[in-house]
């Protein structure tokens, strides 16, 4: 599968990285093609792996995973071209930040109030396009072969599309996700971007980051 990926920071690089060793190929959309980290991502991933602008990664995708830090997110999406993303899966990887950064106490704020959240307005900016949730509520080291010691952890996703999620469910069962639940329409991204603040603030505290979220069923 050609997979486009809209940002070039850890998580794009990352997640371009290991799709590539799974068998696809990726091309990373940026802004800034130049920059030392893609060209060294380029020479590690020579083989599956291209860089260009966010309208050719686009336009190349199948699917688009959009990684963009959320200030920029929506100057990305249209600097790719709406008609790009017609039809397509969109994997939304992004939480609405406001930028400002963790308090004392580790705590991340969220746009204000969060209503509409950051899945919801990537959908009605890509009305044509079928936008997951998904991949938000953890650390960019594990987004690929997630392994702990305690068990499989799990990933939720939240989009208004069966079929979308269906395909990214398959998509991340390949990138060793055991267990993904779907949690309903695209309004539940509020509650799963709030969970990246639990995950980022847990780390803070604690100072180990190699942690993630276990539903538990009985």
């Amino acid at each position: 599968m050609k997979v486009g990926i809209l940002g070039s920071g850890v998580a794009g690089t990352t997640l371009g990285h290991g799709l590539i060793r799974l068998g696809h190929t990726v091309m990373i959309g940026t802004g800034h093609p130049q920059k030392d980290g893609l060209r060294q991502w380029l020479f590690e991933n020579s083989q599956g792996g291209q860089v260009g602008s966010f309208s050719a990664a686009a336009a190349y995708g199948d699917i688009i995973i959009l990684c963009t830090g959320w200030p920029g997110t929506k100057q990305a999406i249209e600097a790719a071209g709406i008609w790009n993303f017609k039809k397509k899966i969109i994997l939304d990887v992004t939480n609405p930040l406001d930028g400002r950064g963790p308090d004392e106490a580790g705590r991340l704020q969220l746009a204000p109030g969060n209503n509409p959240s950051g899945g919801e307005q990537v959908q009605a900016w890509l009305q044509d396009a079928h936008v997951v949730k998904a991949l938000n509520s953890t650390g960019s080291a594990f987004m690929i072969a997630p392994h702990f010691e305690d068990g499989p952890p799990t990933m939720f996703m939240a989009g208004n599309d069966d079929l979308a999620k269906r395909a990214i469910k398959d998509l991340l069962s390949q990138m060793g996700w055991q267990d993904v639940v779907d949690t309903g329409n695209i309004e539940m991204s509020r509650y799963l971007e709030g969970l990246y603040v639990i995950w980022y603030a847990y780390g803070f505290r604690t100072g180990n980051w190699r942690h993630a979220f276990r539903l538990l069923r009985k």
